[in-house]
């Protein structure tokens, strides 16, 4: 009993030390000019230099802190590095629900409630970090508040209200499978 206590505790000292980096890389990162995403152009929103978009931002944060992401394979078939808040949302990390979210986890938003349309990092569980995702703004701090979400007129709501999730890219586990990013680059 005491052996998988100590074992426990080793991995959770692990993933809190991701959580750790994964904050003070998105602090220090706060003031970094923030750009529009540009579909078809996924080079761009992935530097401190030129600017982020909101999911450049995570990933260029996710991969500083020593996290693998894999590749996405769309709808269409093709793998590609993931690029856009919604595959991260479908590919990446462990879902957790609301008021169990953590310092460095994930919090997703849906502008219109079909699909998830902006990403960010918590610094703790009241505050997030993100790249706004507009020309001419910089990665910035923001309080999390629940908002109603406008549906899109013909479309399927998914979502009521934002935000819409919190994933963790940093649970300690055993033997992972599918979950290849929760190993170490």
């Amino acid at each position: 009993m005491f052996h998988a206590i100590v074992i426990w505790q080793t991995r959770r000292s692990t993933a809190e030390m991701y959580r750790e980096a994964i904050v003070d890389i998105a602090s220090e990162l706060i003031g970094s000019p923030s750009i529009k995403y540009v579909s078809g152009s996924p080079e761009l929103g992935q530097s401190p230099e030129t600017g982020f978009d909101c999911s450049g931002f995570v990933g260029f944060v996710l991969r500083e802190a020593g996290l693998y992401i894999p590749d996405y394979t769309g709808q269409d078939g093709v793998t590609r590095p993931i690029r856009h808040c919604n595959e991260l949302w479908d590919s990446y990390g462990v879902t957790v629900h609301d008021g169990l979210h953590d310092t460095g986890d994930l919090i997703f938003f849906s502008r219109r409630g079909i699909m998830p349309t902006h990403i960010g990092i918590l610094l703790d569980k009241e505050v997030y970090v993100h790249a706004p995702g507009k020309d001419g703004t910089n990665v910035t701090v923001k309080e999390i508040r629940a908002e109603a979400i406008d549906p899109k007129p013909g479309y399927r709501q998914l979502y009521l209200r934002n935000p819409i999730g919190f994933k963790s890219p940093t649970l300690p586990i055993d033997n992972p499978t599918y979950r290849q990013h929760q190993m170490p680059v």
